[in-house]
């Protein structure tokens, strides 16, 4: 079943279908969010609220694409973060680990690509947040540039410039990275 036509059956008073909005869109949103704030624990409480929101006002929702919209009102709540806009309160030290699972690692024997997510992840984290940020929309929601321009309220030019110059920054840092590796 489409987006609309769920969202359709939603407003008519299937509230039952919510949850497979949350399900079809949970691992990305998660996925988005802890690239954006890298704290596992507290992505997942920004995902949880991502779809809190959603919920409040799915009866109003017009939107034509609902995974633009997701990711809109979670780039919202991590600025928000980022702001101290929200609860900083951390979660208890075994929590943690045991709320946090990156669902998308299915394969659990494949270490090697568990040790290249973790890479990345470390890698993103230290490039500026406006490149980080198109990075994740692009590559990890799939979005296209023009929907990426108009979340973040910046011109198409400006995407692709901040894309181009966040490859090549992950490029060196990837070279350094390997470069150290091998010493």
């Amino acid at each position: 079943m489409q987006d609309k036509e769920i969202i359709r059956r939603i407003q008519q008073g299937n509230k039952e279908l919510l949850r497979d909005v949350i399900e079809k869109y949970y691992d990305e949103i998660l996925r988005f969010c802890i690239y954006q704030i890298k704290d596992p624990a507290y992505a997942c409480d920004l995902t949880q609220e991502t779809f809190y929101r959603f919920i409040r006002c799915v009866d109003t929702y017009q939107y034509k694409n609902l995974k633009k919209y997701l990711i809109a009102i979670a780039r919202n709540l991590c600025v928000d973060y980022w702001h101290g806009n929200l609860p900083t309160e951390p979660l208890p030290e075994d929590d943690s680990l045991q709320n946090t699972e990156i669902r998308d690692n299915r394969n659990r024997d494949d270490y090697e690509h568990l040790e290249d997510q973790m890479m990345l992840a470390q890698l993103l984290s230290q490039i500026p947040e406006e490149q980080r940020e198109v990075i994740v929309m692009r590559y990890y929601s799939d979005l296209k540039y023009r929907d990426i321009a108009r979340i973040l309220g910046v011109n198409l030019s400006t995407v692709k410039s901040r894309l181009r110059l966040g490859i090549a920054n992950l490029q060196k840092r990837s070279e350094m990275y390997d470069k150290k590796r091998t010493i």
